[in-house]
């Protein structure tokens, strides 16, 4: 009996006591580190950025990295500083992915899809984590380490966002929505007050990123685009075929158009810092449009792009994107999904982080949908921002989309060509959905934001650009529909800015003047609020035909 209990207090406690599931610690670092993933892609974007904007993609890291922990938890039935150590292992892995194993895949020719260096990848972290479980004894150490490391790792780029933030975070405050209606009441009718029409038309309001003019498409594409403008007309259009954007650039665009006035507001304020595009996003967000619209009961639809201007709006009773933010993709593209979906089957999901193959997905079903509310009950405000025929030039004349590969035999030029053949498809299919008869016709505005690149000196700030290269970057497609067919206040030349100011006096009872049509550059995306009227460099040149009179570039 004695030596019976001599064996027993010779065997070790952990012999005579079952493990604990838990061991007291917190498994902290596997969450910092994929937080960290995600905050660094934000610390390098911070000019387009905003903590919004990276929520998604940090909820998504979250329950990821938690799937993993409960998933190794499961498998070792304990909740502890391995479990912890080895979840980080599979986390950083994963979420890190582009930034680890780079080098790798440069090494055995991997490509832009990384497929050959998942192998490697994988090997590397299944033998990490069988070193973690050998050295299980050294988990505590490891735990503590991981942990400091970890919160290095979020504390730098979560830092550069909070001086970015103390710095910056007044340049949002320039443009107060509130301040902007204020400032146009005298325009419009008093609250309540009918005009000239008890329900208004339901507004569809298409931009097509990129779509240059005729005269543009013709000269430098040796394009004739002339049968688009004969539809539009035949259907009861009128199109602008003088017609240029307000600014060189998609964001500048959009913002005068909806705040219905020039960017003046912007320009030499010293909250605004001069690559800071967050006071842009700000207008696009609460612009002047919308909270017209929605204050006459009208429901707001949004079919945006990638882009994260047009990406959502919260006035917007609806955003139909369909498909990953800008962000979202960039982010997705630098973890081990890219790799992964590249070996998967090619479907819908698995396609989504190629950016060629998101558009297919995206801009499909988005004219689908608005084929589809042609039968909505108004009123209803409808906007639509394409990425046809900007890049990625993936898509075939009739839509189909096409491989990369297929897309680099293509080339650059010919697929701008034959996405101006997309686009038009598209303009045909909604125009004959929206004015087929039976329905009360609706108020249509079919326009582009800005024209495509011309080939030129980047160096050379925009205001000092050739006429030509100017034309060629701001000659963009301009077509209404009124109901009505009252056009007398339409000019050949008129430019965004006065679209929505017309649309309001015809049908909403306003007074708004209107303003001159003027063209505004800004040197580059370094001096975003540099603004220098650029309209007579372009006009100055042309004939009355609206062709330069020097010779085109070739």
């Amino acid at each position: 009996m004695a030596k019976a209990s001599q064996r027993a207090r010779a065997e070790p406690v952990s012999a005579l006591q079952p493990r604990r599931r838990w061991d007291g610690s917190w498994p902290l670092h596997p969450f910092l580190f994929a937080a960290a993933s995600v905050m660094a892609m934000m610390a390098r974007n911070l000019d387009y950025t905003t903590f919004i904007d990276v929520l998604p993609a940090l909820a998504g890291t979250f329950l990821f990295t938690l799937a993993i922990y409960l998933a190794t938890a499961l498998m070792r039935r304990r909740f502890d500083r391995l479990t912890a150590v080895i979840t980080s292992i599979w986390v950083v892995g994963c979420l890190f992915y582009a930034g680890l194993f780079e080098r790798a895949n440069g090494l055995v020719d991997g490509g832009f899809s990384m497929v050959r260096s998942l192998p490697f990848a994988l090997a590397a972290l299944v033998l990490a984590t069988l070193l973690a479980v050998l050295l299980r004894r050294a988990a505590l150490g490891v735990h503590s380490v991981l942990t400091g490391i970890a919160v290095v790792l979020l504390a730098n780029p979560a830092w550069q966002a909070a001086t970015y933030e103390w710095r910056n975070g007044a340049a949002r405050d320039v443009y107060d929505a509130d301040r902007a209606m204020a400032e146009i009441a005298q325009y419009l009718p008093p609250r309540g007050a009918k005009g000239p029409a008890a329900r208004p038309p339901d507004i569809f309001h298409f931009v097509f990123d990129r779509y240059a003019n005729e005269d543009v498409l013709q000269r430098h594409y040796d394009l004739d685009n002339t049968a688009i403008g004969r539809f539009l007309e035949g259907q009861g259009f009128y199109v602008a075929r003088a017609s240029n954007s307000n600014y060189q650039k998609t964001g500048h665009s959009l913002a005068t158009t909806f705040y219905m006035d020039y960017l003046g507001l912007l320009e030499g304020d010293a909250r605004i810092s001069d690559r800071n595009w967050h006071p842009i996003y700000a207008m696009l967000d609460e612009h002047r449009v919308a909270r017209v619209l929605k204050s006459s009961g009208y429901e707001l639809v949004q079919f945006g792009s990638w882009w994260v201007g047009t990406y959502n709006n919260p006035y917007a009773d609806a955003n139909r994107p369909h498909g990953f933010s800008e962000f979202e993709m960039l982010y997705l593209r630098r973890t081990a999904l890219k790799p992964l979906f590249h070996i998967l089957p090619r479907t819908p999901l698995t396609m989504r982080l190629d950016w060629d193959n998101a558009q297919c997905q995206r801009v499909g079903p988005q004219v689908e949908e608005i084929k589809a509310l042609a039968e909505h009950e108004g009123p209803l405000y409808v906007f639509g921002h394409f990425l046809v025929p900007h890049g990625p030039y993936n898509f075939a004349p009739d839509g189909r989309c096409l491989s990369q590969a297929e897309s680099a035999r293509r080339g650059e030029r010919q697929g701008y060509i034959e996405q101006i053949s997309y686009a038009n498809l598209i303009i045909k299919e909604i125009v004959n959905t929206l004015l087929s008869k039976g329905r009360p016709p609706p108020i249509i505005l079919i326009q582009a934001d800005e024209g495509p690149f011309p080939e030129r000196d980047g160096r050379v700030p925009w205001q000092e650009a050739q006429a030509e290269e100017l034309r060629v970057k701001t000659g963009i497609l301009n077509a209404y529909y009124f109901p009505n067919r009252d056009y007398d206040l339409l000019r050949d030349d008129i430019t965004p800015v006065n679209s929505y100011r017309l649309i309001f006096n015809a049908y909403f009872g306003a007074n708004f003047p209107l303003l001159p049509d003027r063209v505004i550059a800004f040197p580059n995306d370094g001096k975003l609020y540099e603004f220098h009227d650029v309209t007579e460099n372009i006009r100055e040149t042309a004939t009355v035909a609206g062709r330069p009179a020097e010779p085109p570039h070739p």
